[in-house]
């Protein structure tokens, strides 16, 4: 099902298809970065001490950064029929996501990404010299910042972590796609279609298994932010029973992606509950 309110602006783009090259695939210039320049102008939080660039704005990893392009593009090509986007950059950009998303699991190291930044908010820097709180790797995905701009306190951010799903099965969808419309790149796109899947039911797994609290008066709820190793951020908001509130799946639950989005929806963070 695609969204309604997706589809004026789905067909904008396609209107603007000349204009959005696959050379413009941002994530290929770094993959932590979650703002860009047009260009190599310098702009932006040059002095913030990270592995900054001319072309980068801002260096704040944050998992969302990764999920929103492919779900965009997984909607456009629904409602358009059009998978010319989908070539040789597309498939290196997922390369690059599953990469980083496996090196946030923090199962090899915890130094893949560094950042901090001189300023009287804490929530715009990271502690533990620019590394984040540690986790025990039970695989899930670290995000250091949440889509806000904000610096996580646990690392395991659940929302995203629940939009990785979402978006890993969306893009494993169109590389299958992919693989059955042109024969010369079917081996290396059911390669990368298989990550996919194994990383999206990996986490699915880790969010069944540590995400979970037991409320004493709402029963079970997911957590908002987790470390693996049993501690859990709980924020006071609003319940929603997630399953009165979206469509089912293939996991018989919503669409990983609209939890994801009930955390944030309207700025408001909404608990779900699991019954």
């Amino acid at each position: 099902m695609i969204h309604q309110a997706n589809y004026r602006i789905i067909n904008e783009a396609r209107r603007r298809i000349p204009d959005i090259a696959p050379e413009k695939f941002c994530i290929n210039i770094d993959r932590y970065a979650n703002a860009f320049n047009d260009g190599p102008t310098g702009a932006g939080w040059q002095k913030d001490r990270t592995k900054m660039q001319p072309d980068v704005f801002e260096r704040k990893y944050e998992i969302d950064s990764f999920c929103y392009p492919i779900r965009l593009a997984y909607e456009y090509w629904k409602v358009t029929g059009d998978d010319s986007i989908f070539g040789e950059v597309w498939m290196k950009a997922i390369e690059n996501i599953l990469k980083t998303f496996h090196e946030q699991q923090r199962k090899v190291t915890a130094k893949a990404y560094h950042f901090t930044r001189v300023s009287d908010r804490a929530f715009d820097t990271i502690g533990w010299d620019g590394f984040g709180a540690p986790v025990k790797p039970v695989g899930l995905i670290a995000s250091m910042f949440r889509p806000s701009d904000d610096a996580t306190i646990l690392p395991f951010l659940i929302p995203s972590n629940f939009m990785a799903v979402s978006s890993m099965n969306k893009a494993a969808e169109i590389l299958k796609h992919v693989a059955e419309k042109d024969a010369a790149k079917k081996d290396a796109a059911l390669k990368i279609a298989q990550d996919c899947s194994s990383l999206a039911d990996e986490v699915h797994t880790a969010l069944q298994k540590y995400a979970i609290y037991n409320h004493p008066k709402y029963g079970k709820i997911y957590a908002y932010e987790v470390d693996g190793f049993g501690n859990q951020l709980l924020i006071e908001m609003s319940v929603v029973n997630v399953d009165a509130a979206s469509r089912k799946t293939e996991y018989g639950r919503p669409d990983a992606g609209d939890i994801g989005q009930f955390f944030f929806d309207s700025g408001e963070i909404i608990q779900p509950v699991i019954d």
